[in-house]
């Protein structure tokens, strides 16, 4: 709980310091613009995130045969990685993921590569949407986007290139089979070959695992139109390819993937994103902190109640990782 306030007060001291930088009499003026009934949009936005990344962490768990988690599982699994246990791990809520996946019978290793498998699919997604939408940014004169929110987006198309060529069967065996016991940096470079290998399998039959990329694809297209009817809330307004390109450099790592679910830092890197691609400071930050009270904080309340077994899973968890040397 302490850690969770902590994070609090690193999101309040964050918006307190833009705030300052926005002025005060911009923000008022922003906030006499208010819509409400924006806000039921962000709410709805944020239940089919949720449902999104349930279908998409039991498609993960699943290829290449592997186990089929339970929905109720799932969904406490997701609601701790969004919620609490995202503002209070050091290793974000990945760390819950990981903990149902090992619950689930996978061995240790398992277990991580599929961890990575879904971190790389959230990427999978939203790059090559982002990649789009720089192009058309790039092409469209006078839109008040800066150079440095579209080009770097071009690497985007030699990433999947790697990506394809280290995952080919032929080369990923010989990846695989090196011994990942003789140091850190050797163990997560096959770790890491390895999941991408299993989203690699995961895409090539859509027609197993078309829950898993339309889970991903829900996730993210509700998660930003939560960001875009929070920022309708103040009466902004900007393009699509703006909104998406913006909201994907402010996401260059998931509050998932972040300690304390990125407070403070998200706040910042998404606010200035919304800015460089022209929105004026005052609603981008208005904008950003009611966005982050449904994406972030809303979760916390049901994942307060998932505590309790949490503690058990934790128990679980532990055993499991004592017995992980012994296979």
């Amino acid at each position: 709980m302490l850690t969770l306030f902590g994070a609090g007060a690193l999101a309040l001291v964050a918006a307190m310091a833009l705030a300052d930088v926005a002025g005060y009499d911009a923000l008022v003026r922003a906030v006499r613009k208010l819509e409400p009934e924006w806000l039921i949009g962000c709410f709805v936005a944020q239940l089919v995130s949720y449902l999104g990344y349930v279908l998409a962490v039991r498609d993960v768990a699943r290829v290449d045969d592997g186990p089929r988690l339970s929905l109720a599982l799932t969904t406490r699994t997701v609601l701790a990685g969004f919620g609490v246990y995202a503002a209070t791990h050091a290793a974000g809520g990945f760390a819950v993921d990981y903990w149902a996946l090992r619950r689930s019978g996978l061995k240790r290793d398992d277990a991580v590569r599929r961890v990575l498998a879904l971190g790389a699919l959230e990427y999978a997604v939203l790059a090559p949407a982002a990649l789009v939408c720089a192009l058309i940014l790039l092409f469209e004169p006078g839109d008040g986007v800066q150079d440095a929110m579209t080009y770097p987006w071009l690497l985007v198309i030699p990433g999947f290139v790697a990506g394809a060529w280290v995952s080919s069967p032929k080369r990923a065996a010989r990846f695989l089979q090196a011994d990942a016991d003789r140091g850190l940096i050797r163990r997560w470079l096959v770790h890491s070959v390895a999941g991408i290998c299993k989203l690699r399998a995961l895409a090539l039959k859509p027609h197993r695992h078309g829950f898993g990329l339309a889970g991903v694809a829900l996730y993210w297209a509700g998660d930003a139109t939560c960001l875009w009817s929070a920022i309708q809330l103040f009466h902004a307004r900007m393009s699509i390819p703006a909104l998406v390109v913006a909201y994907a450099t402010g996401y260059v790592l998931t509050r998932r993937s972040l300690p304390a679910g990125g407070a403070g830092v998200v706040e910042v890197l998404l606010t200035f994103a919304l800015v460089w691609v022209g929105m004026p400071l005052a609603p981008a930050l208005l904008g950003v902190v009611v966005y982050r009270a449904f994406n972030f904080w809303l979760p916390v309340v049901p994942a307060l109640a998932v505590l309790p077994s949490l503690k058990r899973i934790g128990g679980q968890f532990r055993r499991a990782e004592e017995r992980a040397t012994g296979g």
